[in-house]
């Protein structure tokens, strides 16, 4: 029996198919998916290349990666590297033409060693997104880290100085002593005639920067010798290296309204010269000297009952010739020093002058420091004073003057040397040698012929007399009184006789002392008694 083949119709797509074209679906999709989660090709264009690994090297934000390098190559003229590298598409987005790179490696400067964790890990590459303004692919990597990123919150200000000095990217600014924010960049201005510091104060201190704050340079460590001694000054060690700058808000001008973001101030040399600000109004006066004016610079103080009150702007020398007054001082008064309230014109701080001087007021030079010589302008009142000048003129107002202190020590010590000077002690030497040798003659003669023996005899004749002296006035008295009783109480000769026996007692008594007196000191005759005695 023979059977018949049975012809059965196959399926369009073997079951053999599905697995190759799920596997294809599988590729697909992981090719888009791949393809979905690739990131960014990125260009930076470095110095060098700093250790930089391809595949190795890491870049961060905020210290979280987002993406690695790729590979690297010399640029087209060999004078920089191009780096290759890959972004996160959930970072790439942020890229603009604001953003910056720049490789973190150990580093140690004058502010310190920093990143020393990169020994371990190796470099990597910081990015800072900034502002989205724009896109771009390719940048131009920093030299260095910058002082502060986009992110961050304050405000940016303009210092104009006369110098850069030792100021600095990122050299401190501080309020009272604590860092606040740092410098930022600085440029020579388009006029060249200064120079324009750009900084950064982080919130919420920017809050504190007003329009009346007064900045001053704190960099370095100063040294100043005046009238009240030596002082030295410095802020931090921080600032010795690497510069830095203070502002405070106490200035009394200006208004407490917010500075806005570039805003620009002026940078004082030191925090005096802040404190001088606020004295605005300054009158000239001419002071004319005969003496030297060796110490007086310009810039001394001018002084009055030691609270300065101006400063010397100028000396000048009027004549070579032997003239009186021929050195001449200019000085600047600031009236606002005498009282702060008030704002005197030329004329109300002539007036005011005029009747200081007529009280006896005159500008003396004195030395303030007898270590380096230095000098300044004292205004005093003197007493038995002549009438000094009150000169007006168009620019300036002279103002009498009085020979310093020193100078008139000077003349009194000549004079006193003078007067000693002519005293003849050559002279007076020899006449008191003449006399100590007449002196001694006289003791020779008078020790040959016994004159102390002769005295001793004499003194005591002397004795018995004064002796009978005496009995003869004790029987005078006996005598009045009994003439006394005679004689009326109220009667003149009863007075008379009175006054004479209190004579007669007092001489006797004066004979006595003097005998006692000869009795100690036989030779007291010749050559006298003692002042004590």
């Amino acid at each position: 029996m023979i059977h018949k083949p049975v012809v059965k119709k196959m399926a369009r797509v073997s079951p053999v198919w599905i697995v190759p074209i799920v596997a294809f679906v599988i590729a697909i999709w992981l090719a888009v998916q791949a393809q979905m989660e690739k990131g960014t090709e990125i260009q930076i264009t470095f110095a060098s290349a700093s250790d930089i690994v391809p595949g190795q090297t890491q870049i961060r934000l905020k210290d979280v990666q987002v993406g690695v390098v790729k590979k690297i190559r010399l640029s087209d003229d060999l004078k920089n590297v191009v780096v290759t590298a890959e972004i996160d598409r959930s970072v790439s987005k942020h890229l603009s033409n604001n953003s910056r790179f720049w490789v973190v490696s150990p580093r140690i400067s004058a502010k310190g060693v920093s990143n020393l964790g990169t020994l371990i890990s190796g470099v990597y590459i910081v990015m800072d997104p900034g502002e989205k303004e724009g896109s771009a692919s390719r940048f131009v990597g920093l030299s260095e880290s910058p002082p502060l990123r986009s992110d961050e919150a304050g405000t940016h200000y303009v210092l104009q100085a006369d110098t850069l000095g030792s100021m600095d990217v990122g050299s401190p600014i501080y309020y009272r002593q604590i860092k606040v924010g740092e410098v930022t960049g600085f440029k020579l201005a388009d006029s060249q005639q200064h120079v324009d510091i750009n900084f950064f104060i982080r919130a919420p201190h920017d809050a504190m920067v007003q329009k009346r704050s007064r900045f001053w340079n704190v960099s370095g460590f100063g040294v100043s010798v005046g009238a009240e001694g030596m002082k030295a000054k410095m802020a931090s060690l921080a600032s010795l290296i690497a510069g830095g700058v203070e502002f405070d808000n106490s200035a009394s001008i200006g208004t407490d309204e917010r500075a806005e973001n570039g805003h620009r101030f002026f940078l004082h040399p030191d925090r005096d010269s802040v404190l001088e600000e606020r004295y605005t109004i300054k009158h000239y006066y001419l002071l004319k000297f005969s003496g030297s004016v060796r110490g007086l610079a310009v810039g001394a103080p001018v002084e009055f009952k030691g609270i300065k009150v101006g400063e010397v702007v100028d000396v000048v020398l009027t004549s070579s010739d032997n003239i009186a007054k021929s050195l001449h001082v200019y000085i600047a008064m600031e009236p606002q020093r005498f009282d702060p309230e008030i704002s005197p014109s030329r004329e109300e701080a002539d007036a005011r002058m005029a009747a200081m001087v007529e009280q006896g007021l005159r500008a003396q030079m004195n030395t303030s420091s007898l270590i380096t010589g230095s000098k300044f302008i004292d205004l005093v009142f003197m007493e038995h004073v002549d009438a000094g000048e009150f000169l007006q003129t168009e620019n300036y107002t002279e103002l009498p003057t009085a020979d310093d202190s020193v100078a008139q020590i000077t003349q009194k010590l000549d004079g006193v040397l003078a007067q000693i000077a002519s005293i003849p002690i050559t002279q007076i030497g020899n006449d008191l040698a003449q006399s100590m040798s007449s002196l001694k003659s006289i003791l020779s003669t008078l020790e040959k012929e016994n004159t102390a023996e002769k005295l001793d005899g004499a003194v005591a004749g002397l004795e018995n007399t004064l002796s009978s002296a005496a009995l003869t006035l004790e029987e005078m008295e006996d005598l009045l009184e009994n003439v006394n009783h005679t004689i009326s109480p109220d009667s003149e000769v009863k007075h008379e006789l009175a006054s004479m026996l209190k004579a007669l007692s007092e001489a006797a008594t004066s004979l006595q002392l003097f005998m006692d007196e000869l009795k100690r000191h036989p030779n007291a005759l010749i050559s006298g008694a003692k002042k004590n005695d």
